[in-house]
């Protein structure tokens, strides 16, 4: 864990760290974004096995998962149940045969060590992990774990997120084949840097409050029918930013949502049908610095008619056209590298209108 040295502060002094956690020094400030920062094993034993976790009247505000170890916590949803509010259970590299329901604030941590990682395998028709918490202000954050959905599982999704505030990174999201590999109907939500396949969506969001949103930063999101869809029910803001969205069985990325989707620095590539679609209630989008490439379909679709800004974009190679756009309401086309798509060169109108 790194130690940051700072100077004494008024009790009133807060820093905004990244993800709106907030660091406040109270004199003996103790936590980071509501969450215990002291090494796992510090202060003394207790008897409930939490390995040195100090307890609160909620419980113990550490505590540590081992499968394969001699302490009685075996079961990450036990240790859940048992942790302090606002909480972190360390869970160590093994397989847990379970499903997680998360109903508080809590924080799972997952090995960092040399093993063979820390896997999460859901029963038959469960979910992998399900957030809902009781109070929507509510906030779990999961790291370094890999979560793996039964073949065909019934389930709604791999993951869950219904409400509150919910981060998840460093992680493996594998889908069942017939339902999202993640699926997003509330709150808001922080997917960074985690690897995610083998949905019938990677991450299906259908968040129906405007004051949701969903922010999808730096994963790779590979294998899946549909990389990322924003359904037509969804209010939400989306910022889909810097992720590889490659080798899917349909588009890249489908945005039929009222909310405003904004995809900044992607490469969406190789995908089966077009790189994006703007599709139907699309109509605050805003397509900016992407690389979408080699897709079978066209590099940007728009069979409904959107607005929007569609600008500095290399569109390259695709079997389509570089933006197919049906006549009516368009977005602002302009700046875009326009490259050895199929069925189309930069015409007149094209170069007049700035769009290549």
């Amino acid at each position: 864990m790194k130690r940051v040295l700072m100077r004494k502060l008024a009790p009133a002094a807060a820093f905004m760290l990244a993800g709106g956690l907030v660091l406040t020094d109270a004199a003996n400030a103790q936590s980071l974004g509501g969450f215990p920062i002291r090494e796992p094993g510090a202060g003394s034993s207790s008897s409930n096995g939490s390995s040195g976790a100090k307890r609160n009247k909620n419980g113990p505000l550490q505590i540590i998962v081992d499968v394969n170890g001699p302490g009685p916590y075996k079961s990450i949803s036990k240790a859940v149940d048992d942790v302090a509010e606002g909480g972190v259970v360390y869970v160590m590299h093994g397989v847990y045969n379970e499903s997680l329901d998360l109903k508080k604030s809590v924080f799972i941590q997952g090995d960092r060590g040399p093993g063979s990682g820390v896997e999460i395998s859901a029963p038959m028709n469960s979910t992998c992990l399900t957030f809902d918490p009781k109070q929507p202000t509510a906030h779990a954050v999961v790291a370094n774990v890999q979560f793996a959905s039964k073949i065909n599982s019934g389930a709604d999704a791999c993951v869950d997120v219904r409400q509150g505030v919910f981060t998840l990174k460093e992680s493996d999201v594998l889908g069942s084949g017939v339902r999202p590999a993640i699926k997003i109907s509330g709150g808001t939500v922080m997917l960074e840097k985690n690897r995610i396949s083998a949905g019938s969506e990677g991450i299906y969001v259908n968040q129906g409050h405007s004051l949701s949103q969903s922010f999808i930063i730096d994963n790779k999101i590979l294998q899946n029918k549909v990389g990322v869809d924003i359904a037509a029910g969804s209010r939400a803001d989306v910022v889909v930013a810097g992720n590889e969205i490659f080798d899917n069985l349909d588009s890249g990325v489908k945005s039929s949502g009222y909310g405003s989707a904004k995809l900044i620095g992607n490469k969406i590539r190789n995908n089966k049908g077009s790189g994006v679609i703007l599709d139907k209630y699309a109509k605050l989008s805003l397509v900016r610095y992407n690389e979408i490439a080699q897709n079978t379909g066209d590099g940007v679709a728009i069979p409904f008619g959107v607005n929007g800004v569609i600008e500095d974009n290399s569109i390259v190679g695709n079997d389509g056209l570089a933006i197919f756009v049906r006549e009516g309401l368009e977005p602002k086309i302009t700046n875009n590298v326009m490259q050895n798509n199929g069925g189309q060169k930069c015409s007149k109108r094209d170069r007049r209108k700035k769009r290549c």
